[in-house]
């Protein structure tokens, strides 16, 4: 039977960009953290610290001639995990850019709806025991494009197409981190 090849669709956001790099898998090629290396923007500043601080000590002949070789090994090694961390950021652009902000918009609407209010919260209306309901069990329904960047930030999905608000939170803090946005989601508390 002869396939027949289809346009990428919208939908192609998750298969697109590749969230989580090889730096994020395991030993059996299984995504073992829960945000991405390049969510942190910290682990990048201090590993370009420590690739400065090896450089500046070669460069004037300040560590001991035994410490010289496994210094340089080392900085090898810092050289290409910086590399690697890197390249692993996706690059979005254009079209792409406005389908992540579109998602990450669905979602921020999601979970905002699905968080009690300040205002709630501030007079004691806010049940603890719903609070932890939304949080761990699936509440937020998707639509097709929500699913697939889902999918790609590693997000576990119901048999019913939902996510948990923590899985959604994670996948809007993403998303915001590709755009460059703040990732807090208080911020999308309603008063």
């Amino acid at each position: 039977m002869e396939q027949v090849q289809t346009n990428p669709t919208e939908l192609d956001l998750g298969h697109k960009y590749q969230i989580f790099s090889s730096l994020d898998l395991n030993d059996k090629g299984k995504v073992h953290s829960t945000y991405p290396s390049w969510y942190f923007s910290h682990m990048t500043e201090n590993l370009k610290e420590e690739v400065n601080r090896m450089e500046y000590q070669l460069d004037n002949d300040l560590l001991p001639r035994s410490e010289v070789a496994i210094t340089k090994d080392r900085l090898a090694n810092k050289r290409k995990q910086l590399k690697e961390l890197e390249n692993s950021i996706p690059n979005i652009i254009g079209k792409d850019k406005d389908k992540v902000n579109k998602v990450r918009e669905e979602f921020g609407d999601a979970i905002s709806e699905a968080m009690f209010s300040r205002d709630q919260m501030r007079k004691g209306l806010a049940d603890a025991a719903q609070e932890l309901k939304r949080k761990t069990e699936p509440c937020i329904r998707m639509s097709p494009e929500m699913r697939k960047f889902a999918e790609a930030c590693n997000v576990k999905i119901s048999t019913k197409n939902m996510v948990t608000r923590d899985g959604a939170a994670k996948v809007w803090k993403i998303a915001s981190k590709l755009l460059g946005e703040s990732s807090n989601t208080e911020a999308l508390r309603r008063d």
